[in-house]
C-alpha cells in the first residue's frame, strides 16, 4: 500500500494542504510548532480514526472550524483507491472509493500505518492495552476474520461483567462464561499466529538497531502463570473458584483482556533493564517489524510515519536507524527539524512546513 496524494482541510494549524508523496522517502521538515506534526495527525486520522497525540477530536479541529477532512489517493498491487474521513465533534462520515462505508475498520484496512514518535516507549514501560493493542494491530491485518471475533469477545466481556455487577442478572453468569472461554480461546490463537509472524520480522530488526543485544517477547495469556492448561474445562473451572472475587470486582478479573506481551532484552524484562536508549531502539524496532509483519511474503507493505526523527538517539543510533529505514524499502513519512538529517535519493521529497502552510522543497 502506497499513498500517492494527500489532502488535508482544518487540522490544527493546517487549514488546507496537499501533498504529492514518494513511494520511498518523504521528509517533513520545519521548526517546533510548525504544523509538521500535524500532517502525521492526518495520516493517522485516516488510518485509525484517532490522532497518536490525542483522544479527544476536538483538539485536532482548526480553531473556529465544524470538521476536519482528511482525504488520499492510494494505490495497491496496480489498483487505486480514493479514501477519505470527516470528523466533527459529534459525527463522523468515511468514504471509499465515492462510496460510504459504516466502520472505520473497512477504512483502515486500506492504510495500514504504524506511527513511532517519542512516546513510543510506553510500548515497552507502559499498560499491558498498548501491548495487546499492538499484537490485536497485526492480527487485524493478518486475519480478516479476526476483528469480528475481537468485537464479539468485547461484547461477551460486557455482558458478563454486568453479571458480576447486578445480582439480579447473576443467574445468567454460568452462561456468559461459557461464551467467554469460547471466545477468549479464539482471541489467544489468533494472537499466537501473528506472533509466528512477528517473532522473526523482530530478530531480523532487533539485530539491525541492537548489535549483539537480544530481543525476544512472550505472549501470557491473562490467567495465573501457575495455569498452564487452558482447555475448555480448565478454564471454566477456574473461573467457578474464582466466582466470589469476580463478582466482589465487579469485573473478570483473568482473561484476553488481561493478556501481556513480555518483552526480554538479554533475557530479563526490558522496562526492568535497558537504558532509556535502549528503551527507545526496542520501541522503534518493535514498531518496524510490526509494520513488516501484515502481510509475511512481503507483496503488502505498511505505511511507516517516524515523528521527531532525532529524539533521544545519539549520533550512532541515528545512523543505524536512517540505515535500517533504507533497506526496509516501505514509504516513509519522517517529521524533524533538521533538514540535513538523512541525505536524500532522486525518488524521494521533502516538505517544508511553516505556520501550517505545506510546500514541496
Amino acid at each position: 500500500m502506497l499513498l500517492e496524494q494527500l489532502t488535508i482541510n482544518n487540522c490544527r494549524i493546517i487549514q488546507t494542504a496537499e501533498l504529492d508523496l514518494s513511494p520511498s522517502v518523504n521528509l517533513i521538515c520545519g521548526h517546533n510548532g510548525s504544523g509538521k506534526s500535524s500532517i502525521l495527525e492526518a495520516v493517522s486520522i485516516l488510518s485509525k480514526g484517532r490522532s497518536f497525540r490525542t483522544s479527544r477530536i476536538a483538539d485536532v479541529i482548526r480553531s473556529s472550524e465544524e470538521a476536519l477532512l482528511i482525504r488520499a489517493r492510494s494505490v495497491e498491487a496496480d489498483e487505486q483507491y480514493t479514501i477519505g474521513i470527516e470528523r466533527s465533534k459529534n459525527t463522523t462520515r468515511i468514504r471509499v472509493n465515492q462510496q460510504d462505508v459504516n466502520t472505520q475498520a473497512a477504512l483502515s484496512r486500506y492504510l495500514p500505518v504504524t506511527i513511532i514518535d517519542p512516546n513510543s516507549i510506553d510500548l515497552v514501560t507502559g499498560s499491558p492495552s498498548l501491548r495487546r493493542s499492538y499484537v490485536d494491530w497485526i492480527a487485524f491485518y493478518l486475519f480478516p476474520e479476526f476483528h469480528k471475533i475481537w468485537q464479539n469477545y468485547q461484547r461477551i466481556l460486557k455482558q458478563r461483567n454486568l453479571c458480576l455487577r447486578v445480582p439480579s442478572y447473576l443467574s445468567a453468569l454460568p452462561q456468559w462464561t461459557d461464551e467467554l472461554i469460547k471466545s477468549q480461546t479464539l482471541i489467544q490463537k489468533y494472537r499466537e499466529r501473528a506472533l509466528e509472524v512477528l517473532t522473526p520480522q523482530l530478530t531480523k530488526l532487533s539485530e539491525m538497531l541492537l548489535d549483539a543485544h537480544v530481543l525476544n517477547i512472550k505472549l501470557t495469556s491473562g490467567f495465573a502463570q501457575t495455569m498452564d492448561d487452558l482447555s475448555f474445562e480448565a478454564q471454566k473451572e477456574f473461573y467457578l473458584e474464582r466466582r466470589d472475587s469476580d463478582i466482589k470486582s465487579a469485573r473478570t478479573l483473568s482473561g484476553s483482556h488481561r493478556a501481556d506481551l513480555q518483552i526480554y532484552f538479554n533475557d530479563q524484562l526490558a522496562q526492568h533493564s535497558a537504558s532509556r536508549g535502549q528503551l527507545k531502539l526496542i520501541a522503534i524496532a518493535m514498531l518496524l517489524a510490526q509494520s513488516r509483519s501484515i502481510d509475511p511474503e512481503e507483496k503488502r507493505k505498511g505505511i511507516i510515519a517516524i515523528d521527531d526523527l532525532a529524539a533521544e538517539l545519539d549520533g550512532d543510533n541515528k545512523q543505524r536507524l536512517l540505515d535500517c529505514l533504507r533497506s526496509l524499502e516501505q514509504q516513509l513519512l519522517l517529521t524533524t527539524t533538521q533538514a540535513e538529517l538523512i541525505p536524500l535519493h532522486a525518488e524521494d521529497r521533502m516538505f517544508h512546513v511553516k505556520h501550517g502552510n505545506v510546500l514541496p522543497a
